[in-house]
């Protein structure tokens, strides 16, 4: 007989595990299927992961990672100290957050799911895992990463990155990004893991298979004169790392009873430093959709969500990076970074507003989705649902109406800011149906 669940999280890395155990905070039953294969590696951790881990009371997860370090560049003509990030050691990372969620009451199946036998909107989804049990579930998230299922509508220029554990002379602490003509280069040193250093090229720059080929491919880049010998007495602690790093807009389309989060959703180029922020940041939206579906709300605003949140990380990934590459202007000349400098288009990374409105967009109220107007400004291109804790339509008919002193201060102050005194006037309002998570202002 098969075990039933509310949810299946298929994917314990830090998407799958962190909205697991989210789920299982707002009491809902949920499996999450995961084989515990996450090789030993090092990866950039920013501080809004940090402060959005300890927001959650996962301080344990931190203990798998560095205090802040220095990060050096070398980009750009750049030669200096800029910003910072953690080190964290993934393998560690990843085991803690299951631990977490198995904590919580997430129940874990050690072991990959073989096959999605049936998956229905009104029945769910019937899984078949590896030792040969079948689990149902009302819902599934897809958490596999890369190796989920793909629909892919669009995808940049793609990119390998190559990566092992340094031997030979230490590196100096901290980490340092460096552009060569090639590609360009991540080296760091955690004090529990030691050196590790990655290399990230164009997909198609590597010649034959397997570790032999890594090797040459890794050797050739760092013999480049770029380098001047510097690491000429390197070599590297057993097997090397190879994995897909383009972006990819992997499933642009919520089709339910399956919600994919993480890379399994869009696929993040490394060079944004966005990885582990959009695997946790995408956890945390999957929950308020997951809860409204579970209460009998309407698929229609969570696929309206899915699509916005999802496209939207997409397009603005591909511009940033793009902004990114076209820094390295001296390197403009080499295939590497003319594709990427040159894709997808002119458009800004982020959204511009020109004007104010109220539009109809679907937003996070309560861990629940709803469908609510929210003011566009040029300051707020991405919208605001909430001053102060009031729907904003209702403080703006406040104010148009007179009855300014039913008001918040703060939020009467807030309008002013924004250039509306006297509210905003009806002629101007429309009503689009557009779809995005609002964020609260004070």
């Amino acid at each position: 007989m098969a075990a039933c669940f509310d949810v299946a999280v298929a994917g314990g890395g830090p998407a799958g595990a962190f909205a697991a155990r989210e789920l299982a905070r707002a009491g809902i039953d949920v499996v999450l299927i995961d084989p515990a294969t996450t090789r030993p590696r090092l990866e950039g951790l920013g501080e809004r992961v940090a402060h959005i881990l300890k927001q959650k009371g996962l301080e344990d997860a931190l203990q798998a990672a560095s205090a802040p370090m220095r990060r050096s560049v070398r980009w750009a003509g750049l030669n200096e100290t800029a910003n910072g990030e953690r080190l964290v050691r993934r393998h560690d990372f990843d085991a803690t957050l299951r631990q977490s969620a198995l904590e919580t009451g997430v129940t874990v199946r050690t072991t990959r799911l073989r096959r999605i036998e049936k998956a229905d909107p009104e029945t769910g989804v019937t899984l078949t895992l590896a030792d040969g049990e079948t689990i149902t579930a009302k819902l599934m998230i897809d958490a596999r990463g890369r190796q989920a299922p793909s629909t892919t509508r669009q995808k940049g220029p793609q990119t390998l990155a190559i990566a092992g554990r340094l031997s030979g002379p230490a590196l100096p602490s901290g980490t340092r990004v460096e552009a060569t003509p090639q590609g360009w280069v991540w080296s760091a040193a955690e004090p529990e893991f030691g050196p590790w250093l990655q290399i990230c090229i164009d997909a198609d720059d590597l010649s034959g298979a397997g570790q032999t080929a890594l090797k040459e491919r890794m050797r050739t880049f760092l013999a480049q004169p770029h380098f001047a010998g510097r690491f000429d007495a390197c070599g590297f602690e057993g097997d090397l790392l190879a994995r897909s790093a383009g972006l990819v807009l992997s499933a642009p389309e919520l089709s339910l009873p399956v919600l994919p989060i993480g890379d399994a959703a869009v696929a993040i180029d490394p060079l944004s430093g966005h990885g582990l922020f959009w695997a946790i940041s995408s956890a945390l939206a999957a929950v308020p959709s997951v809860l409204t579906l579970l209460e009998g709300g309407d698929p229609v605003l969570a696929a309206r969500f899915y699509r916005h949140r999802v496209v939207g990380t997409f397009w603005r990934q591909a511009r940033i990076g793009r902004d990114f590459y076209r820094l390295e202007t001296d390197l403009a000349v080499h295939p590497f970074w003319a594709a990427r400098a040159a894709w997808p288009d002119n458009k800004p990374a982020h959204a511009v507003a020109d004007d104010i409105r109220l539009e109809r967009r679907v937003i996070v109220d309560g861990n629940r989705l709803r469908d609510r107007e929210v003011l566009i400004t040029p300051q707020d291109p991405e919208g605001v649902a909430f001053v102060c804790g009031l729907p904003v339509r209702d403080l703006l008919d406040l104010s148009r109406t007179g009855a300014k002193e039913t008001a918040p201060a703060e939020a009467l102050r807030w309008l002013e800011s924004r250039g509306l005194p006297s509210g905003l006037p009806d002629q101007s309002l429309k009503t689009n149906q557009t779809h995005t998570r609002m964020r609260e202002t004070a």
